[in-house]
């Protein structure tokens, strides 16, 4: 408690001395007194190495040493203007004080204030501290006043130095650090890595590390079994140890990329055996982007209508951010085609790296062609050997080409004439990227042409090999000396067993002129008539 000054005192002493000398008139009277500002704090406890709040009670409980008119005794033992700091050079402990001077206004008679000074608490050795306070205010002294009279007033100010006592308490204390980069990847799990110590001054048992993450998307656990807190024991922490504590967490796929809070408290027996808590501890949770992939360099083969092996390469590229292993990509969505090999296993890739894959497809006669859009889909295991799969397709578009005949009439032979019959030679070209096995030739003529053997086995033919078909034709007597229209179709069967059809070859069957002189038919006609007319001539001589 705040006791007058002496100077407040004998100010008193010689302003009531002078009242009783002076003449004034019975009516005038005055009022004296002050303001007693006692403080206090409720924060009685320290935590040593943290930084905290230190919160100042003010009380005033001012004194009337001559009443009278009861709002003037109220405003004699009212503070003005109060400011209030903590004189850090006066502690005897290592305790550093980041609030300068507050001003908190006016304290009435029996009013009280609660500024709060943030303040850190070093390597303190357990025990009690005497914290002091300065307090400053000015405050109306003394009221005269009496009917008729102006109404005078005496101020003062104060300042003194009061002192809170806080304890630093034996008791275990603790922090947190990252104990490895602590990321996972959205979509993907990771682990959660911290080093526990206890700096305080006792020895902390039976605790448990419970972890809190309180952003949405963040969770510990599995993927399937999410959780937002998960705790870990402990069974003995002594003064100045430490232990590495990790869990398993995770990220859903949409978390944005960043840096998230995750806070750790200490649960622990004191040595009465009742469980205390620490305050919250920080650390953090990074996420990095979702893992993605991409396709370069696609290209395809023989990607036309009716291929039964249209062939698409490409390089696979791991676009990050982590670590690939085992990585397997598939053709997943192919309609309207029919893969027949959509599977490539490209191994580890880290970031960056790229690896070539292949897949075939079987492209159906009934598909137009133009644009088509593939799906391919990319499964790898992460840094815990768990497997993982793009949430969502890497999409390619193709090209599909028109149906492409596999042969080619190359060269058409023959040395056929009006009313004759001849070999004819057609030079086949084969174009599949496959050997056509059992191929055989089939030659349609036209009028007025015929065939009498219209069939040729070809045998084996590899790409790109021409080969000679061989049929007989014949003209009839009055066909004319020029190209007739007809057409070939060869049929074979690709190295999968199926049998094909190369369709309609048009050809042109160039029929040539006659060699010249009497036609034998009719020549041997007249000469038949001739010996028939001399012998009958001869007779009737």
């Amino acid at each position: 408690m705040k006791r007058v000054a002496a100077a407040d005192f004998v100010v008193v002493l010689v302003v009531v001395s002078l009242l009783a000398a002076s003449p004034a008139s019975a009516a005038s009277q005055r009022v004296i007194g002050s303001p007693d500002i006692s403080v206090s704090s409720p924060d009685g406890t320290l935590e040593t190495q943290t930084a905290q709040p230190l919160t100042v009670v003010l009380t005033n409980n001012g004194d009337i040493q001559a009443g009278g008119n009861s709002a003037y005794e109220d405003e004699v033992r009212a503070a003005q203007d109060v400011q209030v700091r903590v004189l850090e050079n006066r502690i005897d402990a290592p305790i550093t004080v980041r609030t300068g001077t507050l001003s908190l206004g006016s304290i009435p008679n029996g009013g009280s204030a609660r500024p709060q000074f943030e303040i850190e608490v070093g390597d303190a050795e357990p025990g009690t501290y005497r914290i002091p306070v300065q307090v400053r205010y000015d405050h109306a002294q003394s009221i005269a006043y009496g009917p008729g009279e102006e109404t005078e007033r005496t101020t003062d100010e104060d300042e003194h130095v009061e002192y809170v006592t806080v304890r630093v308490e034996d008791r275990p204390r603790f922090a947190v650090d990252a104990a490895g980069d602590n990321a996972v990847v959205a979509g993907d799990t990771g682990d959660l890595a911290v080093t526990l110590s206890n700096t305080g001054t006792r020895e902390a048992t039976d605790a448990r590390v419970s972890l809190t993450a309180n952003s949405p998307g963040i969770f510990f656990g599995t993927a399937d079994n999410p959780s937002q807190s998960i705790s870990v024991r402990v069974s003995s922490l002594g003064v100045g140890e430490t232990t590495n504590v990790s869990v398993s967490t995770g990220a859903r796929g949409d978390v944005s990329p960043g840096s998230y809070p995750v806070v750790a408290r200490v649960a622990y027996e004191n040595a009465n055996g009742v469980t205390e808590r620490s305050n919250a501890l920080q650390t953090g949770l990074v996420v990095r982007p979702e893992q993605s992939f991409s396709l370069e360099d696609v290209t395809t083969t023989a990607f036309r209508v009716d291929e039964s092996e249209a062939r698409i390469r490409a390089q696979v590229v791991n676009d990050g951010p982590a670590h690939a292993r085992q990585v397997v990509v598939g053709l997943d969505d192919a309609a309207p085609f029919t893969v027949t090999s959509g599977e490539a296993a490209v191994g580890d890739l880290a970031p960056g790296e790229s690896a070539p894959v292949s897949f075939t497809v079987q492209i159906p006669a009934d598909v137009e062609p133009g644009s088509n859009s593939l799906g391919f889909g990319v499964e790898y295991e992460n840094a815990d050997g768990d497997v993982r799969r793009l949430s969502a397709p890497i999409r390619q578009s193709v090209e599909v080409g028109a149906e492409r005949d596999r042969f080619r009439v190359v060269d058409v032979a023959t040395s056929v004439t009006p009313g004759g019959s001849d070999e004819l030679a057609v030079d086949l070209r084969y174009v599949g990227d496959e050997p056509a096995t059992h191929a055989s030739a089939k030659l349609f003529a036209s009028d007025p042409l015929s065939s009498s053997d219209d069939g040729a086995y070809l045998g084996t033919i590899d790409p790109n090999e021409t080969v000679t078909a061989t049929f007989q034709v014949s003209a009839s007597g009055d066909a004319l000396n020029k190209s007739y229209g007809s057409s070939v179709e060869v049929t074979y069967d690709e190295p999968d067993g199926d049998t094909r059809y190369s369709g309609s070859l048009s050809l042109g069957v160039a029929v040539g002129e006659s060699s010249g002189g009497l036609p034998l038919l009719p020549l041997a006609a007249v000469g038949i008539a001739l010996a028939g007319g001399a012998a009958v001539v001869y007779t009737r001589d």
